[in-house]
């Protein structure tokens, strides 16, 4: 997972550039044509489609809705209907995409987590 210190989101709005580092982003909400990057300072705005953001945030980043991408680095726990963040925001699952997060969260855990048990993260 160390691949995402090297990962930068471009967001383009009103003619600037603004490079953001994908480890800074808590998750990413979906409306309509717009893309909501959720960090723990700001919310910035713009025109993305969340499916690309997807295919370049992965494995970090997961799909846990059609409206949400959350970042693996961030959550705090979860049940079969949201997951809790660590900013205190709470993100919707899928019950289609479910059991495949219980697994991702599974291996992010294995690889990620500094001593802490899998098990923490589910209620």
């Amino acid at each position: 997972m160390d691949s995402m210190d090297l990962t930068t989101i471009t967001v383009r709005q009103g003619g600037k550039t603004r490079y953001i580092k994908a480890q800074d982003v808590i998750y990413i909400e979906s409306i309509g044509r717009k893309a909501l990057l959720h960090l723990s300072d700001e919310i910035i705005e713009y025109y993305a489609k969340i499916s690309l953001l997807e295919e370049q945030l992965k494995p970090v980043f997961f799909r846990s809705h059609r409206a949400y991408l959350i970042n693996l680095m961030y959550v705090e726990g979860y049940d079969k209907r949201e997951v809790r963040m660590k900013n205190t925001d709470s993100v919707l699952i899928s019950k289609y995409r479910f059991h495949e997060f219980e697994k991702v969260m599974e291996n992010a855990c294995k690889m990620t987590a500094k001593g802490l048990k899998c098990s923490k993260y589910k209620d």
